[in-house]
């Protein structure tokens, strides 16, 4: 029976209210992530890095006319105070996910228990008071601005699956995709904003150029903390503003089990599971592209295409401020056509999967075609990361379906293992265009992108599903008749149920 859904309220739904305050906290989340991506173009002294190790910087894309404005060409790139090689740089840039993938799973299983609103507000806050450190940490020593780095991530891994839980328990299913994506639109906002601002930032004389980077989005992680503290509750059950009808709405049209305890995490048949692992792969693909992308794109307009800072990073960001609308449109278009039984969510997932990974990698090996024609390649990443915004209908949702209940445990997991090339993405590219910044090296790192997105499509189309896992249900009795089965085997816990 479809589920009615609720009257207008006085305002648009506190669920709303909770995804707001979702996609503002992953912005702040990803400014004091990101805004260092932007920042060492001008932290770096290339001058003297280039001097000291005779380092080869091709000039081949020098002589071009970048969108038919030169003055969008940097002749003269202003030098920072830091002699770092492109490895030191990846080390710097890469740190961050060292801590990052440590505490997936305990992020996840903290919301889980205990709830995830304080999880992801303490989080972010720790992260905030870290980011205003930088500065002072980076003219100390590299190795304790490193340091700083990991405790970021330490403290950022906890966010994103315990938001994933927090989703799991506010969003109804019909309108899932359309929630997700606007939370999750906050990782491409903050893009957007720490890119673009990063960039004139760190090319003024505020603060001292690029300190200002780390000053004003720690201070926008602090304020967001207390923003998040007072609005926002654990479950829509617990919070004052919600009313019955909406409540009734979200609670009557969720696969999640709210009014059972949840039992302890079937560790063994979450290893089993080959959708499980299908999307792991898939995750794992997709983050090498976000984060080569995310990561090195600055560092790839400006080494080779010779962008001003300013340019740079406004050119890295609008990218992901078309993804995010790409993102929006689709899963409000795909919620459309699931709620009215158009096509069913499995092939709806793994359309939009098929879509974002074919369709990113055959962009990215449009740009290894175009050579030094900077508008073409311009246009052409604008266009591989935002044909990326279908996937948030794609496999990023698929881990929702499989276990709402624990969905932040499972995203976690994923996040741990995909999570791994957020630094092993600046140690390759570090080690491939480190003495030898030529358009050759960098379509390598393109051309690996594009196999590995592809490789990853086609594990998705045949292994995913969205049907809720046996392993998912909770029911004491349920779990019991099979709980000394072992784990991986369909045919002996078949045989064990006919002796039975």
């Amino acid at each position: 029976m479809e589920d009615e859904k609720p009257k207008k309220f006085g305002m648009p739904g506190v669920r709303y209210l909770f995804a707001i305050n979702g996609l503002l906290g992953f912005m702040v989340s990803y400014s004091m992530r990101l805004n260092i991506n932007v920042a060492i173009v001008a932290m770096v002294n290339n001058t003297a890095l280039h001097n000291q190790n005779n380092e080869t910087y091709s000039n081949e894309c020098r002589a071009t006319d970048p969108i038919s404005n030169n003055s969008m060409v940097d002749d003269n790139p202003k030098d920072g105070e830091f002699v770092w090689s492109p490895h030191i740089q990846g080390l710097v840039l890469g740190a961050f996910y060292y801590g990052y993938c440590v505490t997936q799973i305990p992020g996840g299983r903290l919301a889980e228990l205990v709830g995830g609103k304080w999880v992801i507000g303490l989080a972010n806050l720790a992260t905030a008071l870290l980011t205003l450190l930088v500065p002072t940490a980076a003219r100390i020593h590299v190795g304790l601005l490193v340091a700083v780095r990991v405790m970021q991530g330490l403290a950022q891994g906890l966010v994103t699956p315990a938001m994933n839980s927090m989703l799991a328990r506010w969003t109804p299913e019909t309108e899932r995709g359309l929630l997700y994506t606007l939370v999750h639109a906050g990782t491409n906002i903050g893009s957007l904003t720490t890119m673009s601002f990063a960039g004139v930032l760190a090319g003024s004389d505020v603060l001292g150029g690029w300190p200002a980077c780390f000053y004003l989005f720690g201070l926008f992680g602090c304020l967001w903390f207390f923003l998040w503290a007072v609005l926002i509750t654990d479950t829509p059950q617990t919070h004052p503003f919600i009313t019955k009808k909406e409540l009734k709405y979200i609670t009557s049209n969720q696969k999640i089990e709210t009014n059972k305890k949840l039992p302890p995490v079937p560790w063994r048949k979450i290893a089993c599971s080959i959708p499980f692992w299908s999307l792991i792969v898939t995750q794992t693909c997709q983050d090498w592209s976000y984060y080569t992308i995310m990561t090195d794109l600055p560092t790839y307009f400006a080494t080779m295409l010779h962008f001003r800072i300013e340019t740079n990073g406004f050119l890295s960001s609008i990218p992901h401020f078309l993804q995010t609308i790409v993102g929006l449109v689709v899963s409000s278009v795909t919620d459309l056509i699931v709620r009215r039984g158009l096509a069913s969510p499995q092939f709806v997932r793994k359309f939009c999967n098929s879509v974002s990974g074919f369709g990113t990698s055959l962009g990215l090996v449009a740009v290894c075609l175009s050579g030094c024609d900077v508008n073409k390649n311009v246009a052409l990443f604008m266009f591989s990361v935002a044909i990326g915004g279908f996937c948030y209908s794609g496999h990023e949702l698929t881990l929702l379906d499989l276990s709402p209940e624990y969905a932040g445990t499972l995203y976690g997991i994923a996040n741990t293992i995909s999570n791994l090339t957020g630094f092993l993405t600046p140690l390759v590219v570090g080690a491939l265009t480190d003495g030898n910044q030529t358009l050759g090296q960098w379509h390598i790192v393109f051309g690996i992108t594009s196999g590995l997105l592809a490789f990853a499509s086609v594990v998705f189309v045949i292994f995913s599903t969205t049907q809720k896992q046996d392993w998912a249900v909770t029911s004491p009795a349920i779990k019991d008749v099979t709980m000394d089965v072992p784990e991986c085997s369909s045919i002996n816990r078949k045989a064990y149920k006919r002796l039975t």
